[in-house]
Order: C-alpha cells, then structure tokens, then sequence
C-alpha cells in the first residue's frame, strides 16, 4: 500500500513522496507537486503490483530528477574545480526547484522548452542559457551512460540560442599603465602582485587562487597548475616580473600555502573582487573591463607579437585551437608581412 509523506522546504515550497513497499518486490518512491499526483501515481503502482504488470527494473519511472541531482552531487561534483563546483550547484539547485519532482522518464521536450523561455524572458543572456542546458544535458547523460536510469535525453534535441561573439576586450599600453598604478595605490597590497602574475601567464582567476608555493620551481622557473579545465596540470615558465613576485610571496610566507590566501566569507579571492573593480574604475577603464580582461590582454599581447596561435592556446590551455581562434583578428599585420613576403616572390 502507499504511504504519502508532506515535505516543506525552506522557500515554504510543499512536495509529496510516495513510498509503495510490498513484500517479494523493489521499495518505489517518488515526489511530486501536488496530493493529487501522488496519489494518482501511488493508485497506479499499486494496482499494477497487484496485477503482475509492474515491472521495477524499470527505473527510469521510479527515479526523479532530484534523486538523480543528489546523487550526481554526492558522486561527481567532488572531482571539479571548485569554482566549477560552485556554478554546477547553482545550476542544479535551479532545476531541481523547476522539474525536481518530476520522474525522469516523464520530463519531455516541452517541460525544458518551457524553462528554456522563462530564462529567455527573464533576460538571461545566451551564454547562461547554454550553460544551464549543458548542465542538464550531462547530468541526464550519466544516468543513460553510468546508472541506467534513462534510455534517451531529450535536452540534447533542443535547440540552444544563438551566442554573441566572444568578448575579447584587451587592455592598451595606457590602459594598463593606469590600471597597474591604481593597483599599487589600492588598499589591498597584494591586488598588484596579482594582477601582475595574471597578465604574465595568461591564468584564469581561479588558477591564480588555487596556486601554492609548492606549485612554484624556483630552480626551473616554472609554476605547475592544478585543477585546469582539461583535467590536466598546466606547467608555464615563469618570466620577468611575475617570476620575481611569486618568489619574493613564496620566500615570505611562514609556511607552504596560497600565494594569494586572503579570504572573505570563506571563499578564496574574495577580498580581491573590490579591491580590482575600485583601481578599474579609477583607471577610466569601466567599460567591459573585468578580471578575465587581463587574460584576453595577455593572449592579445601574444598574438600581436607575431606568436602562433597553437603556441598561444597552449599557453592558454585550451582544449583545441578553435578556442584560441577568436584571437586571429589581432594577426593582420603579421598576415600582411607574409603576403608581402609573397608578392616580392611573385614579382621576381
């Protein structure tokens, strides 16, 4: 017989689990909206036991997407970054409030689609709706690939929205002449030091934050990365001033730990946020500039050099060239020297 339990969640939100045991068969549970879904699914099951005709190795109608969310959380969030970590529990939290209730053989196209334009009506940009999406596409995927708790996804036959060409705001001379004074002028001592090490090696900020002395080789002069978005450590010489910067941080600090270790409210780097809006704006540069400007101008700075573009993606690391691509209008006066090159060869 099924029992039916009421759960309030914090947001005062009320769900129903039906909970059907019978002897010689599987223990089924599921959460929905409303009593009367409940009930009506609690009926169904019971009388399909009764009858022989309920099947429990099918799975896909006795699991809802909130069991598959806990168990994706409790399984494969801990191998992330934890900035990923961060946006991928966001991002669940936000389906598991949508179609948590739901078993997952019964979300359909139409219920995402649905969630697809409250996004879109909210004013959410296209790079967000992709990611939400994503995240949905690849938590479904492994309980077709891992738990076989579905046959099909029906996420990845929905069409996403087009995206707005990458953003690839990059710093002048002057610009970031200025930004570096204010740097120095800001009340965070160490906001230079990182902004230094940023434009030098390219690094994301949540790199730069994970880094520890030990990931430093003051003998080789190279810096070792964990926790890269291709799951792969990232090994990049250290050059000039950054060089300097994470040698003297290394050879002051007390103990092996964060070169840059201040928190706020627990998370590392917060206290830097602040501190590098504050020099942005009193640089003038509040136009687009944010942290990850710094890597766009460190991969400009390359590029306008005259580095190659699969050079500048593994300095990057980038999982492919295609990424780096982006970067490619910055070569047109190193195309024009080589097709300068070509035309004294044609006129011989």
């Amino acid at each position: 017989m099924a029992t039916i339990n009421t759960h309030r969640a914090k947001d005062e939100t009320l769900t129903y689990r039906v909970r059907i045991q019978r002897k010689g068969v599987k223990t089924q549970t599921a959460t929905f909206p409303s009593l009367k879904e409940a009930r009506r699914y609690g009926a169904l099951v019971d009388a399909e036991i009764t009858s022989g005709r309920h099947f429990p190795t099918r799975t896909t109608h006795s699991h809802t997407l909130a069991e598959l969310l806990e168990r994706y959380d409790r399984e494969h969030i801990p191998t992330l970054a934890s900035s990923t970590q961060r946006t991928q529990r966001q991002r669940m939290r936000f389906w598991n409030h949508r179609l948590g209730y739901r078993c997952l053989a019964d979300i359909t196209k139409a219920d995402v689609v649905t969630v697809k334009e409250e996004l879109t009506r909210q004013g959410c940009a296209a790079g967000t709706i992709h990611h939400y999406l994503g995240t949905l596409t690849h938590v479904l995927n492994i309980a077709i690939r891992e738990y076989d708790w579905l046959n099909s996804n029906v996420v990845s036959t929905i069409a996403r929205p087009p995206k707005a060409p990458g953003k690839t705001r990059y710093l002048t001379d002057s610009e970031r002449s200025r930004l570096l004074l204010e740097c120095q002028r800001s009340k965070n001592p160490d906001l230079y030091d990182l902004v230094i090490v940023a434009l030098y090696t390219g690094l994301r900020r949540g790199s730069l934050f994970s880094l520890r002395c030990q990931d430093v080789d003051v003998i080789h002069k190279t810096v070792t990365v964990p926790h890269m978005k291709t799951k792969n450590d990232l090994i990049l010489p250290l050059v000039g001033e950054a060089y300097e910067i994470l040698t003297r941080r290394c050879t002051n600090l007390a103990e092996p730990n964060y070169i840059f270790p201040e928190k706020r409210n627990g998370r590392q780097g917060g206290c830097y946020r602040r501190a590098f809006e504050e020099a942005v704006k009193r640089a003038g540069l509040s136009d687009g500039v944010t942290f990850r400007t710094l890597r766009h101008s460190c991969a400009s700075y390359l590029i306008q050099a005259g580095i190659p573009l699969i050079v500048v993606s593994q300095i990057l690391a980038h999982t492919s060239v295609a990424m780096t691509q982006k970067y490619a209008h910055l070569q047109i006066e190193n195309l024009r020297d080589a097709l300068t090159t070509l035309s004294q060869r044609l006129t011989q």
